[in-house]
């Protein structure tokens, strides 16, 4: 199994890849579709046995396939990998279940881009240009669904499709051990890395720069771009990091000075717009008319309680005690953040906890943890849009000029 170049000619084997990723492309607008019917006909968790059950299979077929010169190293390694593949698989299970198909698209885009890439490349550099181009891969599915409505851009799910192309190439490189792999990176194979790695990172440097506010401004101000919406189509934000092990910590777009001041300032017309779209029916409604750009004062407290409310509804249709808990502690210290930096709209609010409720919650609750909130985590708050714009920049242009370095190198001695 993979001793040997693909039979067909590198243009079809090149093709298979394009074909997989045009078809993880065109499915974007309708997989929420296909999630809900398979989630309302078998239950979300199907979605953790299928792919764990490929792995699994995968791992069986991998080991089947290298029988003839099979090793105790090689068992290791194929079955750590979809072990640990499973296990990354199930801890989505309380989330979001139907994320692990990343792992199967991923995970048979890395195999047909090592397929392709062997063509041309016999030694170890083949694994890295494998996984540079199916992050690359990823990008731009990630790219598309933004484009799309009803679909979001998420770095999380980046992250996910690169763990799957990566742990896929560690499988063939250390379990399977392709027998026509061998031997360090040549300067033909070190300059292509470089500019692999100059269009990935490259690429994904402009990603972060597609905050809302550049969104509308191409939006309201480039022909043919009028349709998307910088509210919806979120790429990128840029935020703060607040709070301490005593009260929790949650990201937010504002500075703390400015929760509170909106705090104090906006309090009743806070309470008031908050009251009124209290019901369920109309979260959507809330968010679309209040939205991260339009106001992200409210549209953060909004989202807090319902964190928190759906966490006492999960607390109190489960009977298993642990599970309860951290239900508990979780509303708990969304209530703490909300007292906290939000106070002024939710005090005399329908939303208040009474002091009893307050001290039962925590009564129940498993504290121990420090708690880190859900709310607005995908907000970047390490770096400014500027300083990564020049992390990006310098490091596309240092694989930029090791490309060249190559170049130069490799012309010095009449090669390429």
């Amino acid at each position: 199994m993979l001793d040997h170049p693909p039979k067909e000619r590198a243009a079809l084997s090149w093709g298979y890849v394009v074909l997989w990723s045009a078809l993880t492309f065109v499915t974007i607008p309708f997989v929420r579709y296909g999630v809900t019917f398979v989630k309302q006909r078998w239950g979300s968790e199907v979605f953790t046995y299928v792919v764990a059950a490929c792995v699994l299979l995968a791992a069986v077929s991998a080991l089947y396939a290298t029988r003839r010169r099979w090793s105790l190293s090689s068992f290791v390694w194929l079955f750590g990998i979809a072990g640990l593949v499973i296990y990354l698989t199930f801890g989505l299970a309380d989330g979001n279940p139907e994320e692990a198909i990343h792992y199967v698209q991923y995970g048979v885009l890395s195999l047909l881009l090592f397929r392709a890439f062997s063509h041309r490349v016999r030694d170890y550099s083949i694994y890295l240009a494998a996984a540079i181009v199916g992050t690359l891969v990823g990008m731009m599915d990630e790219t598309l669904q933004w484009l799309v409505p009803g679909r979001y851009f998420d770095l999380r799910d980046i992250v996910l499709n690169m763990k799957a192309v990566v742990l896929v190439q560690i499988g063939i490189a250390a379990g399977v051990r392709p027998r026509m792999i061998s031997g360090w990176p040549d300067l033909v194979s070190v300059r292509r890395l470089c500019y692999l790695s100059a269009v990935m990172l490259g690429y994904l440097g402009l990603c972060l720069q597609n905050t809302p506010d550049r969104i509308a401004w191409y939006a309201s101000n480039v022909p043919g771009l009028g349709g998307i919406d910088p509210d919806r189509s979120i790429m990128v934000e840029y935020g703060y990091l607040h709070g301490d092990a005593t009260n929790g910590f949650f990201r937010s777009r504002l500075k703390v000075e400015d929760l509170r001041r909106a705090s104090m300032e906006r309090a009743d017309e806070g309470r008031r717009i908050l009251d009124q779209y209290r019901e369920r029916e109309r979260y959507q409604e809330f968010l679309t008319l209040y939205s991260p750009l339009a106001d992200p004062f409210l549209h953060e407290a909004r989202v807090h309680l319902v964190r928190r409310d759906s966490h006492m509804r999960r607390a109190s249709n489960t009977e298993q005690r642990d599970r309860q808990a951290r239900y508990f502690a979780t509303a708990y210290w969304e209530n703490r953040i909300l007292q906290d930096y939000f106070g002024g709209v939710i005090r005399g609010s329908s939303y208040e906890w009474s002091a009893q409720n307050e001290a039962d919650v925590k009564a129940a609750a498993d504290l121990s943890k420090p708690y880190h909130s859900a709310v607005s985590k995908h907000l970047i708050v390490r770096f400014s849009p500027m300083q990564m714009a020049l992390l990006f920049a310098g490091a596309v242009g240092a694989f930029l000029f090791g490309g060249y370095a190559c170049t130069r190198a490799l012309r010095q001695r009449g090669v390429g």
